[in-house]
């Protein structure tokens, strides 16, 4: 009689114990392959967010060389031309004056204090930019630069200026260069399991360089043909 309770009472334990086996089993097996497909998600996301970045330093990039381009091209006729001068006791050009078109052959420098007039005269002299500053009659804080035309060596010198600066944008040491741009983000794509998305990342973002460059190029080329004029 013993062993025939015995043997019923196990019966329900028995079949407890292999249900919830399995069923314990096919939790940890979902929970962690649900945990894979979020690290897939989270690394694509992630891939993508760094060809967003890749892309805006690359716009930024072009609009800082089309600035550049524009400024250099032309040449003394930009107002800027003096902005960079550097004076005694460590004094910037700006500090003591600012620089405007006057005329179509001719800048206009407003000097802040009469008593700087001939630090900004002797300064502009020795930068030899083949400009001389003129006093202008009645007013103890203005000075008059005549621009010469253009010539043919001046053309010559600005187109390789304006090549030097798409050289420079294109591939150099600069942090804005194209090349500087892409390899600091293949280096971040190193730090990803390499599979599928992140090869297709990859060749997405030499796709991304190589139309960056050739916008670059036509903008370079387009202010190089402007000068020849």
């Amino acid at each position: 009689m013993f062993s025939t309770i015995a043997r019923s009472n196990l019966r329900p334990i028995a079949t407890s114990c292999l249900f919830n086996r399995p069923l314990s089993q096919s939790f940890i097996i979902l929970k962690k392959k649900s945990t894979l497909n979020e690290k897939v998600e989270e690394d694509e996301v992630d891939v993508n967010e760094l060809l967003t970045k890749a892309e805006a330093q690359f716009k930024k990039t072009l609009e800082t060389q089309k600035q550049k381009l524009n400024e250099m091209k032309q040449g003394n006729f930009n107002p800027k031309v003096f902005d960079g001068l550097m004076f005694k006791n460590n004094k910037k050009f700006t500090d003591i004056a600012t620089t405007s078109l006057k005329g179509k052959n001719a800048l206009l420098i407003t000097v802040f204090d009469p008593k700087d007039v001939k630090t900004v005269v002797s300064g502009v002299l020795a930068a030899n930019l083949n400009l001389t500053p003129e006093r202008i009659p009645n007013n103890d804080l203005q000075l008059k630069v005549s621009l010469p035309p253009p010539t043919t060596e001046s053309r010559l010198k600005v187109a390789k200026d304006l090549k030097k600066v798409f050289e420079d944008y294109k591939q150099s040491s600069l942090k804005e260069s194209m090349g500087t741009i892409r390899g600091s983000i293949l280096k971040e794509f190193k730090s990803f399991k390499k599979d599928d998305s992140v090869r297709k990342a990859e060749r997405d973002l030499e796709k991304l360089h190589k139309d960056y460059v050739n916008e670059l190029h036509k903008q370079f080329l387009q202010v190089e043909k402007s000068i020849a004029k």
